[in-house]
């Protein structure tokens, strides 16, 4: 599996931050700073695809939202809840939900709809939106950064006991063998 996603990150780099980004962010940051990490590019590469990807995807939904509408997000049952949530957040809160979205879980795309659908201005919208994804990107970032060593211990530790776990299978498997034919041999 980690061959694999460096294999990704090594044939589209930051690009694949980028759309990563589009879909689950926390998740394809992460990856890109594990494979700044490895040596395979610069962090400023995975900074700047992050905030881009985000900033694509959340406009999307903002102007999706701003297009279609309140009728829209009232055809979709499985997002009343969500809706509700965000609605009453910024009742309280106002901007500072407007900023800080991506870090409630779950509310990440429902949020940019519905502030389309409540005629939100779209220049409002993008400062709004840019302060956030900012912030988010460089948290995600920090963590990600700090995280990495310490994946790599782990990854490294798994690496050794497993090799440990496969001599300790192949032994058994030939202890096993062994007693077996043995046992064979004795009743014939």
């Amino acid at each position: 599996m980690i061959e694999t996603l460096q294999g990704l990150m090594g044939d589209y780099g930051a690009i694949a931050v980028a759309i990563g980004c589009l879909l689950e962010g926390e998740t394809a940051i992460l990856l890109g700073v594990f494979a700044v990490h490895r040596g395979m590019f610069p962090l400023e590469a995975v900074m700047i695809a992050a905030v881009v990807g985000t900033m694509i995807g959340d406009n999307i939904c903002f102007h999706i939202g701003r297009r279609m509408g309140r009728p829209a997000l009232d055809r979709r049952p499985g997002w009343q809840p969500k809706i509700a949530r965000v609605e009453g957040l910024l009742e309280r809160h106002g901007a500072p939900v407007m900023i800080g979205f991506r870090f409630l879980y779950g509310l990440r795309y429902v949020t940019p709809f519905l502030l389309g659908s409540l005629g939100i201005s779209p220049l409002r919208f993008f400062c709004f939106a840019t302060l956030g994804t900012l912030i988010w990107v460089g948290t995600i970032t920090f963590i990600g950064v700090h995280l990495a060593g310490a994946v790599d211990v782990a990854l490294n530790h798994i690496q050794e006991v497993e090799k440990v776990l496969v001599a300790v299978v192949l032994v058994g498997g030939a202890i096993a063998v062994g007693y077996y034919r043995m046992r064979r041999n004795t009743t014939s």
